[in-house]
């Protein structure tokens, strides 16, 4: 093998690396806490999900669908967020979930443009 088609490799190797360890260090956006929280059981109607999140999503962009266990659409108003930069995105149901099993989806765009998404799950339970 000649010294050229040997230093090619190496040398392509030798570029692509750090231009890789440095996309993997590239911070993206991930759902950090909600409330309610994944598979939690409240003792009340909650009043809104709230989705803290590792960066500031675009809040157009953001979305959150609640169903209940027959995939019924519970309604949620329009997204808000505080000013401060860990502030949770809310949705405020239009109206409060009675008992039972809710699927929360959720998707949000970061400011680089990727698109993060997730479902997670919370009960009522009133205890009447």
């Amino acid at each position: 093998m000649s010294r050229s088609r040997f230093l090619i490799p190496v040398i392509a190797a030798a570029v692509a690396l750090p231009a890789l360890a440095g996309a993997a260090r590239i911070p993206h956006l991930r759902l950090k806490a909600s409330f309610p929280g994944k598979d939690t059981t409240l003792t009340t109607s909650p009043d809104a999900v709230r989705l803290w999140l590792s960066e500031p999503a675009d809040l157009p962009a953001t979305k959150i669908s609640v169903v209940d266990a027959k995939g019924a659409a519970v309604g949620v108003a329009k997204l808000t967020r505080g000013a401060k930069a860990d502030d949770p995105v809310v949705g405020t149901f239009t109206t409060p979930p009675g008992d039972g099993k809710y699927t929360v989806t959720w998707k949000a765009m970061s400011k680089d443009g990727h698109v993060v998404d997730g479902v997670f799950a919370f009960s009522v339970h009133k205890g009447h």
